[in-house]
């Protein structure tokens, strides 16, 4: 997710313990980016939300990370929904693939990994650099779903692209001769809804790929619409991504007077939520999403989930986009995430 809010007075900033290179980043942005903006009389719209966090990540994540081979793939439509909608994805290997002449397929686990962008921005594209990162780190092929968007397709089209993705993997992996020694679905931000949603949906639930999935990664996951957490007023301006531009994503997102608290994974029943598989939530400590993340994982726990919820310090939402900032903590969370990755294996 990213920010174009109004202005915010240099005192706030201070009242946060942030990094001394997010502070700076903050008072460019505060300061000179975002008056430069509403000068202009522009508004907030996909064009420029799209455009905000493509050149934030490309900005702000430089160092190239490769892997051994990038293949683009197309998961064709399992869910049993009229709207029909193949979804493109992208395979990022850790290491070479066994290939067709070989006797046996590629032996690896898999991450289903879903971009954030608030529902409205991201894609495969401007998330490369950080699916290079994961699937260096953990040694699992990275699989990328590049799920529509709203407003032009707004809920359900990119909770229908992740159920459909999930449910056509099987397909996929065939077709790329893999045999998954085990599946993760993971993601950030909005991603992290597409996540939390998906383990509750009756089509995954009833499915045979469901008892497949050994474990979630949620990073600073949206998993509240009603927008009710107290960070979100107490980091909701000033800190990159604010109240108002979370609203404006959700009123993007939802334009069919969706009943918002249901489709929040943050108000899950614990019967919902008992059987999902063990969860490694990451928050960072001064974001707008952290309450929901921090309530999330506690809700996970006393549904007898095997949860465990990590937050990072002086650090700001969509901090692995920005890993310039914020390098040793980008660094601690991919380890972190490899580390958990490797405990439920």
């Amino acid at each position: 997710m990213t920010n174009s809010s109004k202005q915010k007075p240099a005192e706030t900033q201070n009242q946060a313990d942030l990094l001394p290179e997010i502070t700076h980043y903050l008072n460019v942005l505060n300061y000179q980016i975002l008056p430069a903006f509403i000068q202009t009389g522009s508004i907030a719209n996909a064009i420029n939300a799209r455009e905000g966090l493509a050149n934030l990540t490309h900005n702000l994540l430089t160092e190239k990370v490769d892997v051994p081979l990038i293949v683009d793939d197309i998961i064709e439509c399992e869910a049993s929904t009229s709207d029909v909608y193949d979804v493109p994805v992208r395979l990022f290997y850790p290491s070479l693939p066994a290939y067709t002449d070989q006797p046996e397929p590629t032996s690896l686990p898999i991450m289903l990994y879903f971009h954030g962008g608030g529902g409205t921005a991201g894609s495969v594209a401007v998330y490369h650099q950080i699916l290079c990162r994961l699937a260096k780190h953990t040694g699992h092929i990275v699989i990328a779903p590049e799920y529509r968007l709203a407003p032009e397709n707004p809920y359900p089209c990119g909770q229908n692209d992740a159920c459909s993705a999930l449910l056509g993997l099987p397909k996929l992996l065939a077709r790329q001769q893999i045999s998954p020694t085990n599946i993760v679905v993971a993601g950030d931000s909005h991603g992290g809804a597409l996540v939390t949603n998906l383990l509750r949906d009756p089509r995954v639930k009833d499915s045979d790929v469901i008892d497949k999935i050994s474990a979630q990664v949620l990073i600073y996951p949206s998993v509240d619409f009603t927008m009710s957490g107290p960070s979100i007023e107490k980091y909701g301006d000033g800190y990159l991504l604010s109240r108002q531009r979370i609203s404006w994503y959700f009123d993007q997102y939802f334009q069919n007077n969706e009943n918002r608290k249901a489709k929040s994974a943050l108000f899950a029943t614990p019967n919902e939520l008992k059987d999902q598989p063990p969860a490694l939530i990451i928050n960072a400590a001064i974001d707008p999403l952290y309450d929901e993340g921090a309530t999330y994982a506690n809700k996970l726990t006393e549904a007898g989930v095997n949860t465990q919820h990590i937050t990072y310090e002086q650090v700001i939402h969509a901090y692995l986009n920005m890993e310039n900032l914020n390098p040793d903590i980008c660094q601690q969370t991919y380890e972190a995430i490899a580390e958990f990755l490797n405990n439920q294996a």
